[in-house]
């Protein structure tokens, strides 16, 4: 069942705790290079609560100074992220994929798109595959809002269908015609996160195949990611489910092993309670960050299964 997390923990014994720590490390940069962006936020801020006068009313000259810095601040931001941060990111994937591959993941490679003669081709692909994203962002919005829409008319159609009937069987009618058409709502927007996962997938096969072969064209490397995606002979599907169920059961174990945390740590003395709920939420999170370790490990391994079996010739 979870046949590509498994694969990827084999294919990367002895280096999955250095795939960590570079990721960890990659990390504390990249939230480093958001402070440059940050130091906008905090001029407007600091500049609107100086000119702010005996009564607290902010001066007109301390209001256009914070609106100046939150547009500059928002304009770094966009740029930072789109310029440097998603490069470094597609180099973050290079650790996931090395690892798969049983190569030792080196750090100087979180620049290697940031080089001259990736940088262009990175940006490319990465303004493109935002332009798609945009476009399925509006589309699943747009999905949202006639789902509301036909809640609340079926819900309010409902309503007034049983408000004449008075008492406690018309309230039990209404409780229940409320659960059937919110558990409709959940089936509706969970059909509607699988498609979305699947694009998800194709997506990252896209940009491994740029991190693969960087000097392929760009519209190339979308129609090698979506054949790796969709006529490999390992299901996306497969790999799909077996992430949520993966996610579903990481959460359950999660939330058993808190309940029992919590009714031992209720019994202890309150010192000791605020020692262990630290020391509680530190687990969460690490166990929550090797879950989804795994999980991005999965896609690299379905990813070269996929890809080798395709495209041979270009091991």
């Amino acid at each position: 069942m979870f046949k590509f997390q498994l694969d990827y923990y084999r294919n990367g014994q002895g280096l999955h705790i250095k795939t960590i720590l570079l990721t960890i490390l990659s990390s504390i940069i990249m939230v480093l290079l958001m402070l440059i962006p940050g130091i906008a936020f905090i001029i407007g801020g600091f500049s609107l609560a100086a000119s702010q006068d005996f009564s607290g009313e902010p001066s007109g000259g301390g209001i256009a100074t914070f609106l100046i810095s939150m547009v500059i601040g928002f304009i770094l931001f966009i740029l930072m992220y789109i310029f440097i941060l998603i490069p470094i990111a597609y180099g973050i994937l290079k650790f996931y994929k090395d690892t798969d591959l049983g190569i030792s993941p080196r750090f100087s490679d979180l620049f290697m798109f940031l080089k001259k003669g990736n940088y262009v081709k990175t940006l490319k692909l990465t303004l493109i595959i935002g332009l798609i994203s945009v476009a399925m962002y509006f589309i699943v919005y747009i999905v949202v809002i006639i789902v509301e829409v036909i809640f609340f008319a079926i819900f309010g159609t409902s309503m007034a269908l049983l408000q004449p009937s008075s008492g406690s069987e018309g309230i039990g009618a209404m409780s229940i015609s409320f659960i059937v058409i919110m558990l409709f709502m959940i089936l509706v927007l969970f059909a509607l996160f699988i498609p979305l996962y699947y694009f998800v997938i194709f997506i990252v096969n896209t940009v491994l195949v740029h991190i693969d072969q960087r000097s392929l064209p760009t519209i190339t490397k979308f129609s090698i990611g979506w054949n790796i995606t969709s006529k490999g002979p390992h299901s996306a599907w497969k790999l799909l489910f077996s992430n949520l169920i993966y996610i579903v059961a990481a959460y359950i174990i999660i939330a058993i092993i808190g309940i029992i945390a919590a009714v031992i740590v209720s019994l202890m003395p309150s010192v000791i309670q605020i020692l262990f709920a630290i020391i509680g939420y530190i687990l969460f999170y690490l166990f929550m960050f090797a879950v989804l370790y795994f999980l991005y490990g999965s896609l690299m391994n379905f990813y070269h299964k996929n890809k080798n079996a395709l495209y041979p010739k270009n091991n």
